[in-house]
């Protein structure tokens, strides 16, 4: 079996394992640290955090040529509705049944297990693509 497949199936258990932990309990606590840190280590050994950062500054640079406010106008636009529907829930109440918070919604998606399981395998994997980009866009290329 190839080692990606590997990782993903050892993050799914470890996701569901996590899903299963008593919330702010001393365990579930450690189960959420523990890729934190291991994540963050791992960044750091890649020299993630190195003080030379041209390379880092240069792709950001070649990326972000061409983008206008335009461009980008979705998104602010998105993120604008957003947090005028999270205000106008909150000052109802926070538990209104027709403008639900976001974290009412975060409320449902919480209450099943195997729902936990998939959000929180979603975190590992925001993580590990994360990693993954970073050692090939600033590691393989040195080599």
């Amino acid at each position: 079996m190839k080692s990606t497949h590997v990782a993903v199936v050892f993050m799914a258990g470890y996701a569901w394992v996590v899903a299963g932990a008593a919330p702010f309990k001393t365990l579930s606590c450690l189960l959420v640290a523990t890729p934190c840190v291991v994540f963050v280590v791992a960044y750091v050994r890649m020299g993630g955090l190195s003080v030379d950062h041209s390379e880092v500054n240069e792709y950001f640079l070649r990326k972000a040529r061409g983008t206008t406010l335009l461009s980008v106008a979705p998104w602010i636009a998105l993120l604008t509705a957003a947090v005028a529907l999270e205000t106008i829930g909150l000052l109802l109440g926070g538990r209104s049944a027709d403008v639900p918070t976001l974290s009412t919604t975060v409320d449902h998606i919480l209450a099943v297990r195997w729902e936990r399981s998939l959000l929180c395998l979603t975190w590992l994997f925001a993580g590990g693509f994360a990693l993954l980009r970073h050692w090939r866009l600033f590691h393989v290329r040195k080599s």
